[in-house]
């Protein structure tokens, strides 16, 4: 038992990772969702109005968040204790 973690300690760890992980889904979304706040022409980029190109700029955002929320929720063999 030297060098373990509190039950209460790992329940609050394991907390704090899915309250971030959450975060990070849900901000790709709401930014999308949010049409009013880019539902305009500039600023062009590459010729390309502003509405566009930032709803192709979340594809990658979005891959990016998906895989930092794996990460944080995921099982590491090291530390299950089931």
């Amino acid at each position: 038992m030297t060098g373990e973690n509190p039950p209460h300690a790992v329940g609050r760890t394991g907390a704090t990772r899915r309250i971030a992980a959450g975060a990070l889904l849900a901000a790709p979304v709401t930014a999308l969702l949010w049409v009013p706040w880019y539902a305009r022409r500039e600023p062009e980029f590459a010729g390309v109005p502003f509405f566009y190109w930032y709803q192709l700029a979340w594809v990658p955002g979005c891959a990016i968040a998906m895989f930092c929320a794996h990460l944080l929720l995921r099982r590491r063999p090291d530390r299950d204790h089931s």
